[in-house]
């Protein structure tokens, strides 16, 4: 079975602005994707496109409404769950970027992380033209705290998929082989990943992938691999690199679940994207909302945010 597939071009009803930045938002029941979205909006450089993957059933339609850049598309039918489901609708929020979007950085962001501060495509834009090898940023190695992130999981469900387990799905077996193979020839090292919350891809990475046409594997749904393993993973077996963009003295701050510090704290560190903001010691997912928003307002009224 081959892994090359005809890369599918999603058209757009409409243009999407073309800028420098594309950030891709997946968004299901529940989620307060507008203040995620008006938080990017805020502190995004323009021009920028901002991809919503919609898998509420159409409840994202009026997010088009805060902003020419802003587009909605369907979640793919069959993206079911929170592991190979969700790798799907973020491959079709990637794709959807390449046909309608001009950019050189993409950030891929849930919809309970926050931009906090602005200017994080534009280092992120230096750290990849100062190695043309690299192709994804994020919490990799290391987290906010400086203490070293846990592979190992990801390590045991690649090789329970690639092993005697995984003749129970063989195509998926095969695939994952595959890519493991190719992926290990370029230096992978076992479930290496950045966290899922936020992380940031390079123009040439995402179009070698892409151009393998493995933006276009929807059998990968039926993995019990996160989508952050798989991206990590495909974005090595195109023959890129990882790097830390989320330790103690990056712009990344983030945690699998609830803040890594205190809205003030993330702040005065001059975090420029966090997550997940669903809770921190005692304050709810409102509150942590409320705070940044604060913050952004306070900056609209002074003339918005320093640049």
């Amino acid at each position: 079975m081959s892994l090359t597939h005809q890369t599918t071009q999603v058209p757009g009803d409409r243009d999407i602005a073309r800028g420098s930045l594309a950030v891709v938002v997946p968004a299901g029941p529940g989620d307060d994707v507008e203040d995620t979205l008006r938080s990017v909006l805020h502190y995004a450089g323009a021009p920028r496109s901002v991809i919503v993957v919609d898998d509420t059933g159409g409840g994202c339609a009026g997010l088009e409404a805060l902003s020419p850049d802003v587009h909605v598309i369907p979640a793919p039918a069959g993206a079911v769950g929170a592991q190979g489901g969700l790798w799907v609708k973020l491959a079709a929020g990637y794709r959807h970027a390449l046909a309608v979007a001009s950019f050189d950085v993409l950030l891929r962001l849930d919809a309970d992380a926050l931009v906090i501060g602005p200017g994080l495509e534009d280092l992120a834009r230096a750290r990849f033209a100062a190695e043309p090898g690299l192709g994804m940023l994020g919490s990799y190695r290391h987290d906010m705290t400086g203490a070293v992130r846990d592979w190992s999981p990801a390590a045991r469900a690649l090789g329970a998929a690639c092993g005697l387990r995984g003749l129970r799905r063989p195509a998926l077996r095969r695939m994952l082989r595959r890519l493991r193979d190719e992926a290990l020839a370029n230096g992978y090292l076992a479930g290496e990943h950045p966290l899922g919350g936020a992380y940031l891809h390079s123009a040439a990475a995402v179009r070698a992938i892409a151009a393998r046409g493995w933006l276009d594997l929807p059998g990968l749904a039926a993995s019990d691999l996160g989508e952050d393993h798989l991206f990590a993973l495909l974005t090595v077996a195109a023959g890129f690199t990882i790097a830390d963009f989320g330790g103690p003295r990056d712009p990344m701050a983030l945690r699998w679940r609830g803040l890594p510090a205190s809205p003030a704290d993330l702040l005065a560190r001059n975090k420029l994207v966090t997550h997940s903001v669903r809770y921190w010691d005692d304050l709810d997912e409102r509150s942590i909302r409320a705070a940044f928003a604060a913050r952004r307002a306070r900056e609209e009224s002074g003339g918005g945010p320093p640049r």
